[in-house]
């Protein structure tokens, strides 16, 4: 299904102020009270901040945590995933011009003492909701993810909305009917290791070995991965586990490094605008002499 066919809402990154997760503050709360399924029941991203794609930088490493360590790659096969198994981090992107942004992510041993994550994460452009709480079995989730498996050749069934290698929409408790959802455009993935599917859970319904492409190769629970010449925008990074044959809830921290490097204009866009503002002051002068 193409973003043309998203009903795309437009959620301020600005709301999200004020509702920033600490670095190890979720895994504690989640140790010490029944609260841990209402914590992670909903999209509560992680706001790492602003960036102008004039300013190289280089942020700190922000730490979640994600329960198991199939939540990723999950979302890669034929019947989906659900983003309760995933970390969320949001960013925006401000100025002129573009950049080349990479993204790390490795597994860290959190405050639980539990191992680390075997990351894969993919990066979207989009919000989501930042009052209600996107998750995957609202009632108009489950709208939106019924017409969307329907819309997609071979898929029967779904285990929830989260698509790794493509657009996906979710929504909240309070949008039953689905006509605001939040829609997340694929920008690209990465994952650590490599992963090939079994025939049966194929995205591409053909019963066939599907190997998961962007892998790095070796598993050492870390990946990192550039984007080149992003632009303006509000982005949001899914972070979750890539070992397909994990079972169990226990969670795994995971840190995630953002850089941005600008992409500097070419010269001969420098030259171009140069000789167009020559030209008009050329014109200018003829127009004074002529006068």
């Amino acid at each position: 299904m193409t973003q043309d066919t998203f009903m795309q809402r437009q959620t301020p990154r600005a709301l999200w102020v004020g509702f920033r997760i600490g670095a190890l503050a979720l895994p504690l709360v989640l140790a010490g009270s029944l609260m841990a399924a209402s914590a992670m029941a909903h999209v509560t991203p992680l706001d790492i901040g602003d960036f102008n794609l004039g300013t190289a930088v280089t942020t700190t490493e922000r730490n979640s945590a994600v329960e198991g360590d199939k939540g990723w790659i999950d979302g890669a096969d034929g019947d989906w995933g659900d983003t309760h198994d995933t970390a969320a981090y949001i960013f925006s992107l401000v100025g002129e011009g573009s950049a080349d942004v990479t993204l790390a992510v490795r597994g860290r041993t959190n405050a639980l003492g539990g191992s680390g994550l075997s990351p894969g994460f993919t990066l979207y452009q989009g919000l989501p909701d930042a009052g209600n709480g996107d998750h995957d079995h609202s009632i108009g989730s489950e709208l939106l993810r019924a017409a969307d498996c329907a819309a997609t050749p071979g898929c029967t069934t779904t285990e929830g909305s989260f698509r790794v290698m493509t657009n996906f929409r979710i929504t909240n408790d309070a949008d039953e009917t689905g006509t605001s959802a939040s829609v997340f455009t694929y920008v690209g993935h990465a994952y650590d290791g490599s992963v090939t599917l079994a025939g049966a859970n194929s995205p591409l319904y053909d019963n066939q070995p599907y190997l998961v492409p962007n892998g790095d190769g070796t598993l050492d629970r870390a990946v990192s991965t550039t984007f080149h010449n992003l632009t303006a925008g509000d982005y949001t990074v899914f972070v979750g586990g890539m070992n397909y044959a994990a079972v169990g809830f226990p969670l795994r921290g995971t840190g995630l490094t953002l850089s941005v490097t600008p992409v500097p204009v070419p010269a001969a866009v420098w030259l171009f605008g140069s000789g167009l503002v020559g030209l008009a002051g050329l014109a200018r002068r003829r127009m004074k002499t002529t006068a």
